[in-house]
């Protein structure tokens, strides 16, 4: 019985010692990720997350951040096909990342992809994938109504909506104003609670906002 229990403690402290060294590996990658704009700044983490990723093929953490920055990498991606390459590189991340406890973060991811499916091509896959965002931000907000990336990611899709749809500036601060609330209650940047990315694109669109209703 005491050989089982020092077994077991060992294998719990290995798994612990692999999440401290996986965390160290993907915080000094992660720290930048709301001030970085460009393409070429996106593909720089991806390359260093992708490596982070294959070196803990097991773990959902350098899954989530990989497919965040293929994502993100997308948005500034100006051909289609390789916008499309990018996206199905995130959702190819989702075995893993369905492995993370934080069950409405899942969502989030889900609904963070169909939304870079619909930027890539618009007219043609609003009412495909606008289903599939809406449905994934229902449920994380089910899970957990504090996270603040259901309105950030509501707001940004209620911003590029034409307003006879419901959508344009004014409708969208609502959203905005709500996810700002949610980032105001996080105070940390751990890389196993990724609640706190996307606070300067919240910013970001306050200033967008205004830009917009002052016209």
């Amino acid at each position: 019985m005491k050989q089982v229990i020092l077994t077991v403690v060992l294998a719990f402290t290995l798994q612990a010692n692999a999440q401290d060294d996986i965390k160290k590996e993907l915080e000094p990658i992660c720290a930048t990720f709301d001030s970085t704009y460009t393409l070429e700044g996106w593909k720089a983490k991806s390359d260093q997350l992708a490596l982070v990723k294959e070196k803990y093929p097991e773990s959902w953490m350098p899954a989530y951040y990989y497919a965040y920055s293929c994502v993100q990498m997308s948005y500034f991606e100006p051909t289609l096909a390789i916008k499309d390459v990018l996206v199905n590189n995130a959702e190819d991340q989702l075995v893993k990342i369905e492995t993370c406890p934080l069950t409405d973060e899942i969502h989030i991811m889900k609904a963070l992809i169909a939304n870079a499916r619909i930027g890539a091509d618009p007219e043609n896959r609003w009412q495909k994938y606008g289903k599939i965002f809406d449905e994934n931000l229902k449920a994380a907000k089910t899970i957990n109504e504090n996270n603040p990336h259901i309105y950030l990611l509501k707001g940004i899709s209620t911003f590029y909506t034409p307003k006879m749809f419901g959508g344009g500036a004014k409708n969208a601060q609502t959203y905005f104003d709500k996810a700002k609330t949610k980032y105001d209650l996080i105070t940390f940047t751990d890389i196993d609670k990724p609640y706190w990315w996307g606070r300067s694109t919240c910013t970001y669109f306050f200033g967008e906002i205004d830009k917009e209703l002052n016209k």
